[in-house]
């Protein structure tokens, strides 16, 4: 038997008004879902080369002075970091330092770095130019400002040196560092690294410096090598109980979250990063007059690896 069910046009109204306001809600909880995902959102790799337990010390990075500092890493101990674009580098102090460093604010007022392919680590010349196979990729130029202590004597790299331009690494190719800098205001300080005579020096690394025309064999610096590719949608928890405050801001954003946030990186709408702050809070605050007006994406990372994402603008 057939049954058939009539409405009067009050019911339809309602049953129409209802499924349109379903579709409404829907379409808004989505809407707002996208727009908290950044277009380019990344997935951290960090890399210590050389992975060994040697200890030493050498200047050059953090010298006061003038120095040009080239570090040839074999690709052997960067497959890792395959496809991944580079966004910056650590060193850390050696194992012996009693006290972070420096004491105080410290600048670098002209502190480069490049990056390209380069010569096997065991056809190293003390020439530069010769260890370079390619073109050289400026990845950061400009002064470089190292907070009072941001330099842990804890043996752990907490200072990063970010690129202000990503420089992606291919699979096979040996990777040269070259730092050059004008010296600071501050005081010099050594970083842990290895000496010449370590086991894997001058085949799987090696290093070069001068602090005028000689260019001298030096110590390798051990260094973190951090870098970013993209995630995907699946890794990304997305916590509307995240949220930032005042927006737009001109100087200080406070975040409010109801977990513990342990790092916070900001991104261009380039997919650049372009600050980053470590946190051990719920409820952090970030500095950021330095940066341009403009759209902002704000990345919050839980202590559990969890992230959410929210835009904001800086006026």
């Amino acid at each position: 038997m057939d049954t058939k069910l009539s409405f009067s046009k009050s019911q339809v109204s309602k049953i129409q008004l209802t499924r349109y306001s379903y579709r409404t809600i829907a379409f808004s909880i989505i809407t707002a879902s996208m727009m908290l995902l950044p277009s380019k959102i990344k997935a951290q790799t960090s890399l210590t080369v050389p992975n060994l337990a040697v200890t030493g010390a050498f200047t050059g990075p953090f010298a006061n002075s003038t120095r040009t500092y080239q570090m040839i890493i074999d690709d052997s101990q960067l497959t890792a970091l395959a496809g991944q674009s580079l966004t910056s580098i650590s060193l850390r102090l050696p194992t012996t330092a009693v006290v972070a460093w420096p004491a105080a604010d410290t600048t670098f007022p002209d502190y480069q770095i490049y990056l390209s392919n380069g010569v096997e680590p065991a056809s190293r010349q003390l020439n530069f130019a010769a260890n370079v196979v390619g073109t050289q990729t400026q990845v950061r130029t400009g002064s470089l400002l190292v907070p009072a202590n941001a330099v842990s004597n804890s043996g752990s790299f907490t200072f990063n040196i970010n690129f202000t331009t990503p420089y992606t690494y291919t699979a096979g190719t040996n990777l040269v560092i070259e730092i050059r800098h004008t010296g600071s205001n501050g005081t010099t300080t050594s970083n842990d690294a290895v000496g010449t005579s370590t086991a894997g020096y001058g085949t799987l690394f090696t290093a070069c410096w001068a602090s005028g025309v000689s260019v001298n064999q030096g110590n390798f610096s051990y260094v973190k090598i951090s870098s970013e590719g993209t995630l995907g949608v699946k890794t990304v928890e997305i916590n509307g109980e995240a949220s930032v405050y005042p927006n737009p801001v001109k100087d200080q954003l406070y975040v409010q979250s109801a977990n513990d946030l342990a790092e916070l990186h900001v991104y261009n709408f380039a997919g650049q990063k372009v600050y980053s702050q470590k946190s051990a809070v719920k409820n952090p605050q970030l500095n950021l007059s330095g940066l341009p007006k403009g759209n902002y994406i704000l990345q919050m990372i839980d202590k559990n690896g969890n992230s959410s994402s929210t835009k904001f603008i800086k006026e």
